[in-house]
C-alpha cells in the first residue's frame, strides 16, 4: 500500500466546460464515498471510468485504478482529525463545484469558466501525486463564442 510522504495546499487554474465540472463533481462524489466514507476501491474504479477523461485534469493521477490506489494510501495514513478534515474538505469542494455548474447551466451564453481552485495535493511514496477540490473557487474569466473574458 502506498504512503503518504508529502502534502500541500495551493491555489491553481482549471479551465472547464459544463459537461466537464459535471464530471469533476461525479469523480469527487465517487471518491468520497467509495473511497473517505468506505474504501471500495473495485467500486470506484467502476463508478471512475465513466468520468475518466477529467481524472488528470482536476485530480493529477489519471487513472481510476490510480486514484483508487492514491485514495486506500491515503486513508490508510491519515488517522482522527486528518482524516475528518479530509472528508470535510472534500465535501466542501464537491459542494462548491456545483455553484460553478448552476452558473454555468444559468448562462448558457458561456462554453467554458476559468477558475481557480483550492487543493490539497497529497504524495504517495515520494513519486506519486493525487489531489482533491477544497473548496470555493474564484471565477477569472469566462468563453463566450466570440472568445474569452475577463469576470468582473
Amino acid at each position: 500500500m502506498a504512503k503518504i510522504t508529502g502534502s500541500r495546499e495551493y491555489m491553481a487554474n482549471l479551465t472547464l466546460s459544463y459537461s466537464e465540472v459535471e464530471k469533476v463533481m461525479t469523480a469527487q462524489q465517487v471518491i468520497y464515498e467509495k473511497g473517505l466514507v468506505k474504501l471500495e476501491s473495485n467500486s470506484m474504479i467502476t463508478a471512475l471510468g465513466p468520468v475518466a477523461t477529467v481524472l488528470g485534469l482536476a485530480f493529477v493521477t489519471s487513472t481510476p485504478a490510480g486514484i483508487a490506489a492514491g485514495v486506500a494510501g491515503i486513508i490508510s495514513g491519515l488517522v482522527g482529525s486528518a482524516k475528518a478534515e479530509l472528508d470535510s474538505l472534500v465535501k466542501n469542494g464537491y459542494w462548491e463545484l456545483g455553484k460553478t455548474r448552476d452558473f454555468l447551466k444559468n448562462n448558457p451564453k458561456y462554453t467554458h469558466v476559468e477558475l481557480k481552485l483550492p487543493f490539497i495535493e497529497y504524495t504517495l511514496d515520494a513519486k506519486d501525486k493525487i489531489r482533491f477540490i477544497t473548496g470555493k473557487g474564484v471565477l477569472v474569466r469566462v468563453k463566450t463564442s466570440t472568445g474569452w473574458i475577463p469576470f468582473e
